[in-house]
């Protein structure tokens, strides 16, 4: 028996005890500032699930800034599972998610208590690596989705940049945005975004335990996490806590309300949960399925019908007076913002899914008319000469195309624009120009098939889709592949440098053919941005030029 154990250890040995790197119980062990947290071993490294940033905001907490965590040493926290996700409609354990935006079925809890988030360490890394360190926050316009979502799993992204990638949940809908009453007491809103301020201090107090560098932090987010990275570019409480930036397919055309418009739309709010004007005893007290029942009753009031496009945006960030002073296009052309590494970029068709989502039958050519004088008011006339109807029966593509570029594409490139006015030249523009091959993500969404959606660079940023049960079969083209490479590549060379062209130490290499100098927004006069497609990218110039030259002089932005 005794040579037989010997032979085995012999064995594991040689085999680099893979055997044991899977064991349940012997996973990584880091030492945070609160306690040591035990994760798992994976073939790509390490991940630490679920890590507490900051207290269960509820009860007395519920509306209050987050708090610090309680230390739990010496017990080691167990951080093996995901944590559950913030109040919302979605991610329920019946939900469909075909690609992948919630966590698997048997981890899908919905929570109050949901101020958590994951580690994901490369195989390169240790306790002394100082590697760079990626925080990504999600989308879901600020009232769905998580960071524990089967997509956001950063192990092959961990690997592929050979950095540390940190994604964090925040406060979502009413919990995370409600601005409410009046005094000391009341609901201020933008406590989703102090949430962020949390998960950012976090990593510059713990990271170095995992082997990141708290000194080179790349902020990333996408949509209204997109969004959120670009509060954090104007927020001089963020700045010391991040040194670059990737803003993925932000909507910056939307509107941010103000303080009485947010206070207006929380009171009705209130009314739904019977309290009164500024009560926040009572909304203190409410049930936690009460609450989601009634932020989802609120979501379709329009406060200021000046602003229809408040509608698209329910639930978000305020203009507070402290975090937020003016809406985002505005930070920017006041030189309002912090001067740090920046790639931007945006999707081809992004607002194909909303439209699909939002009308479900044909738009009439009368009834987009009519949209276009409710929402543009005076300037309607030339949106209809710029943006004319197809009279085909159906404005539905007319209507999306006009969205796309009114909401992310041409609000992005005015925002870079500002930037090189105000003296900022490291800054980088990408166009995303690829519809995935495999349809079956886009199983609840069919009109996005075979369209560049908002959301379709997702899955070749992380390449994780493959983990969730629903998309197991679900594979890149060798084409794809590249493509996701590439962007790995980029993105990679932008956490280790601060230049997507200039290489760090990392793990994804590229054809020779495929490895094209990007050049800087402002590098020639027409604009310069790398398109992101197959079967192979490019570099192009001058990108909307006409339609975003439009709405720059019509100066419709927010």
């Amino acid at each position: 028996m005794a040579f037989l154990s010997l032979q085995l250890l012999v064995v594991l040995v040689l085999l680099g005890c893979g055997i044991c790197r899977s064991g349940a119980s012997d996973g990584p062990v880091a030492q945070t500032s609160h306690g040591p947290v035990r994760g798992i071993y994976v073939e790509e490294g390490k991940i630490f699930y679920g890590i507490p940033f900051a207290d269960p905001p509820t009860g007395n907490l519920r509306w209050r800034p987050p708090q610090p965590t309680k230390p739990w040493a010496p017990d080691i926290y167990n951080a093996t599972k995901r944590s559950p996700v913030c109040i919302q409609a979605t991610c329920g354990p019946d939900d469909p998610d075909y690609i992948g935006q919630c966590p698997p079925v048997a981890e899908r809890v919905r929570s109050e208590d949901c101020l958590y988030l994951n580690v994901f360490v490369p195989n390169t890394a240790s306790p002394k690596s100082k590697k760079p360190v990626i925080i990504f926050i999600h989308g879901g316009n600020f009232f769905e989705f998580s960071a524990m979502g089967i997509l956001y799993d950063s192990r092959f992204f961990a690997n592929k940049t050979d950095t540390v990638v940190v994604a964090a949940n925040y406060r979502l809908s009413s919990l995370g945005f409600l601005r409410a009453g009046t005094g000391k007491d009341a609901a201020m809103g933008n406590y989703g975004l102090l949430d962020q301020v949390a998960a950012l201090q976090w990593v510059q107090d713990n990271i170095g335990a995992f082997g990141g560098d708290e000194n080179q932090v790349t902020l990333f987010g996408e949509s209204a996490g997109a969004y959120s990275v670009l509060f954090h570019l104007v927020n001089e409480g963020s700045e010391r806590l991040f040194h670059k930036a990737i803003v993925s397919s932000a909507p910056t055309g939307l509107y941010f309300r103000s303080q009485l418009e947010g206070i207006i739309f929380g009171n009705d709010f209130a009314a739904i949960l019977n309290c009164s004007v500024g009560d926040m005893e009572c909304l203190r007290e409410a049930d936690a399925s009460r609450i989601s029942n009634a932020q989802q009753a609120v979501q379709n009031t329009i406060v200021n019908p000046l602003h229809l496009t408040e509608i698209a945006e329910p639930w978000g960030p305020i203009i507070d007076g402290d975090m937020i002073t003016r809406q985002m296009v505005q930070s920017f052309s006041t030189g309002n913002f912090q001067k740090k590494p920046l790639i931007i970029g945006t999707n081809t068709e992004e607002a194909v899914l909303f439209i699909g989502e939002g009308l479900s039958s044909p738009l009439s050519t009368s009834k987009y008319q009519e949209a276009m004088l409710a929402i543009f008011k005076t300037s309607a006339f030339s949106v209809l000469r710029m943006y004319p109807p197809s009279n085909t029966g159906d404005e539905r593509p007319t209507l999306s195309t006009l969205a796309t570029h009114f909401i992310f594409s041409c609000p992005t490139r005015n925002i870079l624009k500002s930037a090189l006015k105000n003296g900022h030249s490291n800054t980088w523009l990408y166009v995303f120009a690829h519809p995935v091959s495999n349809g079956y993500i886009w199983g609840q969404f069919p009109y996005c098939n075979g369209k560049v959606c908002h959301g379709t660079e997702l899955p070749f940023e992380f390449q994780s889709i493959s983990l969730a049960p629903a998309a197991s079969q679900f594979k890149f083209t060798p084409e794809e592949q590249v493509l996701a490479d590439s962007m790995a590549y980029y993105y990679g060379n932008f956490a280790h440098t601060g230049n997507p062209n200039t290489p760090g130490t990392q793990q994804t290499s590229l054809p020779a053919d495929q490895v094209l100098a990007w050049p800087s927004f402002g590098s020639a006069q027409n604009y310069t941005n790398l398109v992101f497609d197959v079967p192979k990218n490019s570099v192009g110039q001058g990108y909307l030029r006409d339609k975003c030259d439009f709405w720059d002089e019509e100066n419709l932005y927010p």
